[in-house]
């Protein structure tokens, strides 16, 4: 079997197409090993490299400080020599270039020296012999954040004939204040932050339009945004600001007042009052307006009602969206024709269950109520014409603390002036 082998490996090595392969193999192999281990050094330059300039645990990120620009957009060469093969298959990856900071002390341009080094991972066997560029010039300030409130810009926009184009407003009120960081020299030139819509028709209701955003210098030139890092109130990225332009409508409606806790009497015929303003200018959008006929004021209690308290301030009540025109922020209400009416004080002792189940006594009289009226009427009156209405509602058996509204079982134009509790006894 063993003379067979070597019969048949003899036999191949005589075929002359075999012979001539295995030659060349040997020869490349053998000139490859020469050249790795005999090849003269060579160079090879490696363009295109990043700068490094780290900040962080420096002298510099400590003071608040940051690079000005584009850091990408400092790159350098290095030149290296060593063995063919290895200059040859060297990249960008194992070569580090970085910029030394060590004379930055304040703001401005500094000429910062660079440093070329291998990279851990690359191989050992070769020197950097060159570096282009030695250095490079790069700005330094501080960063600061200043906050601005947006104002808002809508061009070409009119309203429809008779409604009009109230002051357009950033749509997000989220979006309304942002926070523009930057350089300082920068910052301390900023005017305002600008959005603007171009809108350019005419509107016959409320719109929505994209908005740019623009920061204005203290001339009005406008300065470039890449320059700035924009975010909202809150800290998120600023998203693409929108523009609302409200379309309204105004009119002129009358002011009305409102009362509560009116005597029955006061019901059927208007309470005699004094407006310090009977009418308002008001708008709004148009759907709205439209359904408004009057505006009323806030509600006045008459168990406020005295013989030395008859003049109350009240505000106005508007619908969602609408506005007060004419900035009347109060409106003074005199009551009047209570001439006659003084005040007199009575104790109740009776109690009406107008809420709850089972019954309740007073634990003890409500003394020195104090009731407004005609004082003609108040002088016919007693103890035993007026009770306390209570509610019960959910509470258990036994004693309980709870507001009670005085009633008057033979006059309806007479009430209680003040607030009163009663002391019952649930059974």
């Amino acid at each position: 079997m063993a003379e067979k082998r070597r019969i048949s490996f003899r036999r191949i090595f005589e075929n002359k197409k075999i012979a001539m392969i295995a030659s060349i193999v040997i020869a490349v192999a053998l000139w490859f090993g020469i050249t790795i281990m005999e090849s003269p050094d060579s160079e090879n330059t490696i363009a295109g490299l990043s700068v490094a300039i780290p900040i962080e645990n420096t002298v510099v990120g400590e003071m608040g400080m940051d690079i000005i620009g584009d850091v990408s957009a400092y790159t350098a060469s290095v030149t290296v020599r060593g063995p063919a093969y290895v200059v040859s298959d060297l990249s960008r990856e194992d070569i580090l270039v970085s910029a030394s900071i060590s004379n930055v002390t304040n703001s401005g341009t500094y000429s910062l020296e660079l440093r070329a080094t291998k990279q851990a991972s690359a191989d050992d066997n070769f020197e950097i012999i060159s570096l282009s560029p030695r250095s490079i010039n790069v700005e330094f300030d501080y960063i600061d954040t200043k906050q601005f409130e947006v104002s808002v810009q809508a061009v070409g926009h009119k309203a429809q004939n008779g409604l009009m184009a109230e002051l357009p407003f950033v749509s997000d009120s989220n979006n309304a204040i942002l926070n523009v960081k930057g350089p300082r020299t920068d910052i301390e030139k900023i005017s305002k932050v600008v959005a603007v819509a171009d809108v350019n028709k005419t509107l016959s209701s409320t719109e929505t339009f994209a908005g740019t955003l623009k920061i204005l210098d203290t001339n009005g030139k406008e300065m470039n945004l890449k320059d700035f890092t924009i975010t909202t109130s809150d800290g998120l990225s600023a998203p693409d600001i929108q523009i609302t332009v409200p379309i309204y409508k105004e009119k002129i409606v009358p002011i009305v007042a409102q009362f509560i806790n009116a005597p029955a009497a006061f019901s059927s015929k208007k309470i005699q009052h004094q407006l310090e303003h009977t009418s308002v200018l008001i708008s709004g959008p148009p759907e709205a307006i439209d359904g408004i006929t009057e505006v009323k004021l806030s509600e006045i209690d008459f168990n406020q009602i005295n013989g030395n308290n008859q003049q109350f301030e009240t505000t106005l009540i508007l619908p969602e969206g609408v506005k007060n025109k004419d900035n009347i922020e109060t409106v003074v209400v005199k009551i009047t024709g209570l001439g006659n009416y003084t005040l007199k004080s009575f104790t109740v002792k009776r109690i009406f269950i107008i809420n709850g189940n089972g019954s309740a006594t007073l634990s003890r009289e409500i003394r020195n109520v104090k009731i407004m009226g005609p004082e003609a009427v108040l002088n016919k009156l007693s103890a035993s014409d007026f009770y306390a209405e209570v509610e019960l509602e959910g509470l258990e058996s036994g004693e309980h603390t709870v507001s009670a509204h005085i009633a008057c079982s033979k006059a309806n134009n007479v009430w209680q002036v003040g607030s009163y509790t009663a002391s019952v006894n649930i059974n």
